[in-house]
């Protein structure tokens, strides 16, 4: 795939558009979109498009004190919000972006510079560096390396990278379609998905991107949003021929293992707090999503609490 004429500058710079959606993130949507403006923009340039999906808080006020193009939307969820976006980007490439991520100095930059080499690929898309809600980082940046570059289907059907790492050629991001508002999660996922199956794609092993925890774990949003992950696993895995499948099974099996372990997380949580009910509720979400994965978190958690309290 090679870029086109189109969203570029008088100068050849190409035209990077920036997706973000809102709703009531007055707060959090202000230092998103200065860690955008702060970025050297002298190889790219800048196109802010901010995508306020009914917000009823000062989001209107504080998006006119920028230099964003802004569109107001009813209530249409993310999915719809984001799509709309990438219809109005004006720019070759596009990245989408969360309304309290804040941008790293070496995103886009780092990207563009792999499509420089490669004109082949799609996509580029780098890492994240997780931070607690006041973005203090913690743990190493994600996905960890190697990233591999080419045809990865295998590889991004193993993780998630976070979406705002992801800088598109807007063509490729048209091509892939709207996200999927019917998915109870991870339509993103999804989305990048429809594009690796179909183009060679790039990685490059530096963060460009905090990505801000929330205070509370939320178990009902985690557990609504659970079911997607074998809907979107199966719709770009079951047209692949029979031993291919077999060998991407044991990638489902690790992703069910890891929202087991999410679910005894709040169990562990809940009978913290007291709330037994809630926590046999959460050990329940748990084996759902992988019973053999739950029992052996439940034994580990048990022998960890033996020895603590033995002192061995």
């Amino acid at each position: 795939m090679s870029g086109t004429n189109e969203g570029t500058t008088v100068d050849g710079r190409p035209r990077v558009s920036l997706v973000i959606t809102t709703k009531n993130r007055a707060s959090f949507v202000g230092p998103t979109i200065e860690s955008a403006l702060a970025l050297d923009a002298s190889r790219f340039e800048l196109e802010i498009v901010v995508v306020d999906d009914g917000s009823t808080d000062d989001t209107s006020d504080v998006l006119a004190r920028y230099p964003v193009r802004s569109i107001r939307t009813e209530g249409v969820g993310m999915a719809k919000a984001r799509w709309l976006g990438v219809e109005a980007a004006t720019g070759s490439f596009v990245t989408l972006l969360d309304d309290d991520d804040i941008l790293l100095p070496a995103a886009i930059v780092s990207q563009l510079a792999v499509f420089d080499r490669h004109p082949e690929y799609a996509l580029v898309h780098a890492q994240a560096t997780i931070t607690g809600p006041d973005l203090t980082p913690f743990g190493d940046p994600f996905p960890y390396g190697p990233l591999a570059s080419g045809r990865i289907l295998r590889q991004v059907l193993g993780y998630f990278p976070q979406v705002g790492t992801i800088l598109t050629r807007i063509e490729a991001a048209r091509e892939a379609g709207p996200f999927d508002a019917t998915l109870t999660g991870d339509n993103d996922w999804d989305w990048l998905l429809r594009i690796v199956k179909r183009h060679e794609v790039g990685a490059v092993e530096v963060p460009v991107l905090l990505f801000r925890q929330r205070d509370q774990p939320e178990e009902a949003q985690d557990w609504r949003r659970y079911p997607a992950l074998g809907t979107i696993f199966h719709r770009h895995t079951d047209d692949l021929p029979f031993v291919e499948r077999l060998k991407l099974r044991p990638i489902l099996w690790r992703h069910r293992g890891w929202w087991a372990s999410i679910f005894l997380n709040h169990a562990e949580g809940n009978w913290r707090n007291g709330d037994r009910r809630r926590a046999l509720r959460s050990v329940s979400y748990a084996a759902r999503a992988s019973l053999p994965h739950t029992l052996s978190g439940l034994g580990r958690r048990a022998l960890a609490r033996a020895r603590a309290r033995f002192g061995r």
